[in-house]
């Protein structure tokens, strides 16, 4: 009985040319078979890429015998591939073709090397024959330029690399020009663009006819949209070819010529004259030579259709799409872009909206307006794509055109009320913002905080149902309040009367809005704020912070997401919201414990995308509730405000003063203020008005900071703690302490201090063990139990490090009568 190979693993190198043999004994029909399951292509080329079966290791002494075995498992691949290619039934050569394309992908670089002329030659052979069935070229073309592809990777052979691409140029031309089937135009103008950004050199001999023939294509009324944008995408990256500054130049000048005659064309009637005849005479002035025009075409269409207008307006998109792919595109040589004349173009066709002028009616009729008025949403939304494009292609160098940029989007804001003409203008301000800074977050805050309160009304999404909430909206003029009970807040009468006004300003009720506009608004504020929340002023801070927590509740409150609508919805509210939060501001976040609760409930759904961020949020949201140190901006000297602390007691209670008023609420949160009139504690700013009428020098600088005289001294023997406090004045009846109220005096004088007014201080004393004493260092305490000459010893000094030494006479003695004793003022 024969034996079995036995493997390791599924990685074993020894299986790889048993599969092989397999797929080809299985899948690949030889000379005599007919190709009957077509479905099984998809499953060899899958396991020939998971497996790595055309990989061959260099050849070793060690593994000759097991390499072996490979190279000839691959040899026949190729002679059946070959084999497969040859033969005239358009089946099995459409399959041998396929398999090529994988084989130059996945094959040794040896075996590459070996075989690509032979590979190329026998696809180019598919391509240029025109008895070939479509199918065939079709897959010649996409095998071609897997080829191309794998053949750029080696820079040693580079001249034959372009000698070969070189080949496949006019094959293409030829092709469009007679046939008509869109399958094989897409397959060979995105060969054309592989062979374009590979081997730009392969167009130097052919450029003009590459250039025509696109044209040609472009301007064809047989095109349909599609392939319009095939086109015009392989148009933008044509100036590679020649590579100079001077060939991009001249094409985006031809583009923006077309683009202004088709424009005169469609808006006969909608605009004024002579408008047309500027923007031509801008990009081709008095004095140089106009250019040639596009592709050698005079601008019109090959076919005068009563829908003409429709024609028109596709070939100008396809138009504008080539110049913001041509913007947006990487070149190697510096180029000079034509802002002004760029920006002309924009502001053409926005103020263009369909309404017909008193003095044109004569000449229009009503099915041309209908049809104008049919395309102009196209129009309008490729013109405002340019718009983004030339926003990107120079960013921060759109410095000297900012104003004129700022107002063509407020102005469209204030008009555009389509939801795909809003979602592109919320993308446009997001570039803006991304371009340049701060400076552009001044100038377009309030218009990005308008329109987004109008499109992010929680009272109605497309497509979903509206959670019932009993909290205000926002845009109806109410603002939440933070749900913490301990503090107390200004009422929003002022706040709801701005946000009324805010109200007033919104040009259109979105209400309706879809969920695809609500979350681009969402983005644009998530850029506001993250760019410019330092900068968010009284005006509009408050009112997106309201708005966000608003929205992100209403999005998950009551039923987290289900449906991929609603958890982008969620996302994106759920993103602002946290970038609301950790935005730089001049206050604490308003919404933190709201926002804390809801990442909380998030993190435990089961939506895996929302469970992520909201664990993500809690994470960021870390620095925010335990900040690692505090900010250096506006934090007090350490010598004003440790003025003569001579005690641990002192310090300890000066501590928190200094996390509480500069360190967590920040310049500007008066919430400091409101708590401290609350437990009756004087602030600051008024302690040393006190002081400096009531108590001398030491004992004013001992008071400052903190109002505490509390002071422990450790002796010898067992002691108990003394204590001092703020008391009532002299003319109240004194209060005794009695002997169980020793071990709480520390603690409860901050209860009491909320009873007391600051103009009073008294020294409370409580009664020690028999036959021991008591060691008092506060001065107050030794003016009330020393002669004249003792108090004029302690006031000697005033310099704030020193600590008056105690003597055996400063000792209070033990009595029987009332422990505590009065204090002049």
């Amino acid at each position: 009985m024969a034996s079995f190979e036995r493997f390791n693993d599924m990685c074993d190198s020894r299986l790889k040319p048993k599969i092989l043999r397999n797929i080809l004994s299985e899948h690949l029909p030889n000379e005599k078979q007919s190709l009957t399951n077509f479905q099984s292509l998809s499953k060899v080329v899958s396991t020939i890429i998971t497996h790595k079966l055309l990989t061959e290791s260099p050849v070793t002494l060690i593994d000759l015998k097991r390499q072996a075995k490979s190279k000839s498992a691959v040899d026949d691949w190729v002679d059946r591939l070959l084999s497969l290619v040859s033969s005239d039934m358009a089946d099995k050569c459409w399959m041998g073709i396929c398999l090529i394309g994988v084989t130059c992908q996945e094959c040794s670089s040896d075996r590459f090397i070996g075989f690509y002329s032979v590979w190329f030659n026998s696809l180019l052979s598919h391509l240029k024959n025109p008895a070939s069935s479509r199918i065939v070229r079709v897959a010649s073309c996409t095998s071609i330029s897997d080829l191309l592809t794998r053949l750029s990777r080696f820079p040693n052979i580079k001249k034959d690399a372009v000698s070969h691409a070189s080949k496949v140029v006019l094959p293409i031309v030829k092709l469009l020009e007679e046939e008509s089937s869109e399958a094989l135009w897409e397959g060979a103008v995105r060969l054309l663009t592989t062979t374009v950004t590979l081997f730009p050199f392969a167009f130097r001999g052919s450029y003009e006819k590459v250039e025509a023939v696109i044209a040609s294509k472009l301007f064809s009324a047989s095109t349909s949209s599609n392939m319009l944008k095939e086109f015009a995408h392989f148009l933008a990256l044509l100036p590679k070819a020649k590579g100079d500054e001077g060939s991009w130049s001249l094409m985006m000048q031809k583009l923006l010529i077309s683009i202004n005659v088709h424009l005169n064309n469609v808006f006969q009637g909608l605009e004024e004259e002579t408008k047309g005849a500027k923007a031509i005479q801008r990009l081709a002035p008095p004095g140089k030579d106009s250019p040639p025009p596009l592709g050698g075409q005079d601008g019109g269409l090959d076919d005068t259709a009563w829908n003409s207008e429709q024609l028109i307006a596709s070939r100008v998109s396809a138009l504008m799409y080539c110049s913001s792919t041509m913007l947006t595109s990487s070149y190697k040589s510096k180029i000079h872009i034509p802002v002004g004349s760029l920006l002309s173009l924009v502001e053409r066709v926005l103020a263009v909206n369909g309404s017909l002028p008193r003095a044109m009616s004569p000449f229009m009729t009503g099915i041309q307006q209908e049809l104008v008025c049919a395309e102009l949403p196209t129009l309008h939304l490729f013109a405002l794509e340019l718009l983004r494009a030339t926003i990107k292609s120079i960013r921060s160098q759109l410095l000297p055109y900012a104003v004129s940029v700022v107002k063509l989007v407020t102005s469209y804001f204030g008009k555009c009320s389509l939801p795909e003409l809003r979602i592109k203008l919320y993308s446009i301000t997001k570039t803006l913002l991304k371009s340049m800074g701060v400076g552009m977050a001044m100038q377009l805050a309030q218009e990005i905080v308008t329109n987004a309160s109008a499109d992010l009304d929680h009272t109605s999404v497309e497509g979903i149902d509206a959670v019932s909430s009993n909290k205000p909206s926002l845009t109806n003029g109410a603002v939440l309040q933070a749900c913490s009970k301990k503090r107390k807040h200004p009422t929003n009468t002022g706040v709801e009367a701005e946000n009324s006004a805010f109200e007033l300003r919104v040009p259109h009720n979105h209400s309706s809005s879809p969920v695809s506009l609500k979350i681009a608004a969402l983005d644009a504020l998530e850029t506001l704020l993250t760019i410019g929340g330092s900068l968010g002023s009284v005006s509009w801070r408050e009112r997106v912070d309201n708005l966000l927590m608003t929205t992100a509740t209403n999005a998950c409150e009551g039923r987290w997401a289900v449906t991929t609508g609603l958890v982008d919805f969620q996302l994106a509210a759920l993103r602002a919201f946290l970038a609301s939060l950790v935005s730089p501001s001049r206050v604490r976040p308003a919404f933190l414990a709201e926002g804390l609760e809801l990442f909380q409930t998030g993190k435990l759904q089961a939506e895996m995308k929302v469970a992520e961020f909201c664990a993500h949020a809690l994470m960021s949201l870390e620095v925010v509730i335990h900040p690692r140190a505090l900010p250096l901006d506006g934090l007090p000297s350490l010598n004003n405000l440790f003025l003569e602390s001579n005690s641990l007691a002192s310090q300890k209670h000066n501590t928190p003063n200094l996390n509480i008023s500069n360190g967590i609420g920040h310049d500007g949160d008066d919430r400091l203020e409101k708590m401290l009139d609350n437990v009756g504690v004087p602030s600051n700013n008024e302690i040393p008005k006190t002081l400096d009428t009531s108590l001398p020098l030491q004992e004013n600088k001992r008071l400052k900071r903190g109002n505490d005289l509390a002071t422990v001294t450790s002796l010898k023997g067992n002691t108990d703690m003394v204590a001092s406090e703020n008391v009532q004045q002299a003319d109240v009846p004194e209060k005794k302490v009695p002997e169980s109220a020793e071990a709480s005096l520390g603690h409860g004088a901050d209860e009491d201090a909320a009873t007391v007014p600051k103009e009073d201080y008294r020294e409370v004393v409580s009664e020690t063990k028999e036959g021991e004493d008591v060691a008092v260092k506060d001065s107050v305490m030794e003016e009330a139990g020393i002669d004249g000459k003792k108090r004029e010893s302690l006031g000697e000094s005033d310099d704030d490090s020193s600590v008056p030494s105690l003597k055996s006479d400063d000792y209070l003695p033990n009595s029987d009568s009332d422990s505590d004793s009065d204090i002049e003022s």
